[in-house]
């Protein structure tokens, strides 16, 4: 009767035959524990646990290469046990058959099941669809109903995504392998660890496997729905695997190397996620110890519930796509402490792309971000401050124009009526009166015009300034003892005309109220720089002393007794706030008796915008 292997009838003969040497083999068995030895026909063996083999190793891989992956860990082990199994598959063979005297091949492989049931692997159920022929066609399919790598699996409650049955591959490969002569592979493509039926094998020439497995799963949809994750097995595949996970072991640790020494907190993890490994700035940040992290699920672990979603999302998505992203985040340390963070996720992939590891470096941000938020609540009150203070601007000048404007209107009158009995100083006196009445009224729209060119916001607009000098010295209307000349092609400019007209206004009516000279010469000139226009307006003036460069600017400050000159000190200022707002700034030279030069830049950036040339008009 054959109990140790399951196959077709036209088999059966033969493998009883086999059951009958093989069991006569496995009954020369002899065990003596005082020397440690178990021999079976004279040959020396020994007893290992099966789950050592298989759930035990696997763990200890993953755990050994955890900083790379579980998954390269699971292909490295699985292509490590296969080998191992291959080869001693082979080498059992061929000790069998020297012993045993056996030589025909098929009796030779037929051997390899009984003796496969004897030593524990499994018990082999061999397809009738199996063409076990001696060349490079060759098929075996069969089924494992109680594989000692899935047993092993089932009876530790663990539950794998992928075949476990490798040892059992390899060794019965290895066997037919040594019995035919010729390189044979065997694949586990469904597994009762994983929840399968069967623990189901192919095995044929390395050069065609991989079609016979493609060929039995299209005669077999129901079964090719389940299958996933199956391993071709190739020493040389796995010698580059090991070579990748070494190299990036490496790479980890020169990573670390670098990452201890920065005050950012740096974490390496996993590619499936896991903290491998932390710096002293990560232990500084979030309370928490190497020892009492390391393995953790790090999204799981440091951000369920401590921040937004829409940061774990972001998180998620960044090493799922394998791509690199920094962004800003908030989170609460088990300390309790609410952080902002700068957090840079960098995945580092090996040569064929597959993820190997995830670097995570944090910064904590949290006085910057509050800093902001204290400026930005500054900035709205400092507005809201300009807006009152504006309104109160307009409001007060209405105010005051009204009763200016009538004691006015009442000095010319008093003047008009008493003239007859007013004497020479009164009337002087009358004079000095509306004198201070202008000057204030003057005062006011000064104040004025300082609140407008910092708050007026008008379209900004093609302004050609050759044109515009024109209209302002125009306007200003020169006396005849002083000549103005301005630099031909002065550049085009996009801006709020009315706050660039005030600059040059301003500067040009300064340079004509205080000539002092006969023959009076005022020049406006234009230097283009790399960033800037460069501007100057230059008179032959009385000059100025160099202690009061900077008084000029000040709002309300004179240099000349304001009897002798009616001046409001706003227009330097006025000048300096619109060459600010557009990026530039303000100084001058000057020479006691020689005259005055105001310099002044604008930003090209913020005034050179693409303005098209007005289209003329056709008739």
């Amino acid at each position: 009767m054959l109990d140790t292997v399951k196959v077709p009838k036209p088999f059966e003969p033969l493998f009883l035959a086999a059951q009958e040497y093989v069991r006569t083999y496995f009954h020369e068995r002899s065990e003596n524990p005082s020397k440690g030895t178990i021999e079976i026909a004279g040959q020396r063996y020994i007893l290992v646990r099966g789950a050592s083999l298989s759930v035990d190793l696997f763990g200890l891989m993953m755990e050994r290469y955890q900083d790379v992956g579980s998954q390269e860990a699971v292909n490295v082990a699985r292509s490590f046990l296969f080998d191992i199994a291959h080869t001693i598959g082979k080498m059992d063979a061929r000790s069998f058959h020297k012993k045993m005297g056996v030589k025909d091949p098929i009796e030779r492989l037929s051997a390899g099941p009984v003796h496969f049931a004897h030593m524990g692997w499994a018990f082999v159920d061999i397809s009738a669809e199996s063409k076990p022929s001696p060349d490079e066609d060759f098929l075996l399919l069969y089924d494992h109903p109680f594989s000692f790598e899935s047993d092993a699996w089932i009876r530790a409650g663990a539950k794998p995504d992928f075949p476990v049955c490798v040892m059992n591959a390899g060794y019965s490969s290895g066997w037919c392998e040594e019995s035919f002569g010729i390189p044979l592979l065997a694949t586990e493509i469904t597994c009762k660890a994983r929840g399968d039926e069967a623990c189901r094998f192919i095995m044929a020439h390395p050069s065609k496997i991989e079609q016979a497995v493609q060929d039995y799963l299209r005669r077999e949809p129901g079964i090719a729905q389940r299958v996933t994750k199956y391993q071709i097995p190739d020493l040389s595949k796995r010698k580059r695997a090991e070579e990748t996970l070494l190299t990036a072991q490496e790479e980890n640790r020169k990573l670390a190397a670098v990452a201890s020494r920065t005050r950012s907190s740096v974490a390496i993890m996993t590619a499936d996620g896991r903290i491998d490994w932390v710096n002293d700035g990560f232990v500084e940040l979030n309370d928490y110890t190497f020892d009492q992290v390391r393995g953790q699920d790090w999204l799981e672990f440091l951000f369920s519930g401590r921040t937004d979603p829409e940061v774990v999302e972001w998180t998620q998505a960044h090493i799922q796509d394998k791509q690199g992203g920094r962004t800003e985040a908030r989170r609460c340390t088990c300390s309790g402490k609410h952080l902002w963070l700068d957090m840079e996720i960098q995945p580092i992939l090996n040569d064929a792309g597959a993820l190997t590891s995830i670097v995570v470096i944090e910064t904590d941000i949290t006085e910057r971000k509050e800093a902001q938020e204290r400026q930005a609540l500054l900035l709205e009150q400092i507005e809201k401050a300009n807006k009152e203070l504006t309104d109160f601007a307009y409001i007060v000048s209405h105010d005051l124009k009204a009763p200016l404007r009538a004691i006015k209107n009442l000095v010319t009158w008093l003047s008009e009526d008493c003239r007859d009995t007013l004497s020479a100083d009164n009337r002087e006196q009358m004079d000095l009166l509306t004198g201070r009445v202008d000057r204030m009224q003057m005062l006011i729209e000064g104040v004025l015009q300082y609140s407008r060119a910092g708050r007026s916001r008008e379209e900004a607009v093609r302004i050609d300034l050759n044109q515009l000098l024109e209209e302002v010295i125009e306007m200003l209307a020169p006396p005849q003892n002083i000549t103005t000349s301005t630099k031909a092609d002065l550049p085009v400019i996009h801006a709020e005309r009315t706050r660039i007209q005030q600059v040059f206004q301003n500067l040009l009516s300064n340079a004509i109220k205080f000539m002092d000279k006969l023959e009076g010469r005022i020049t406006v000139d234009f230097v283009e720089q790399d960033d800037v226009w460069q501007f100057s307006v230059t008179d032959n003036g009385p000059g100025i002393d160099e202690k009061h460069f900077d008084l000029v600017f000040e709002m309300f400050k004179t240099l000349q007794p304001r009897d002798e000159f009616e001046s409001t000190g706003v227009g330097l200022t006025v000048v300096k706030k619109v060459v600010e707002h557009y990026g530039g700034k303000v100084w001058l030279e000057s020479k006691l008796g020689e005259g005055t030069t105001f310099f002044f830049t604008l930003a090209k950036h913020a005034l050179a915008a693409e303005i098209p040339e007005p289209v003329a008009a056709t008739a």
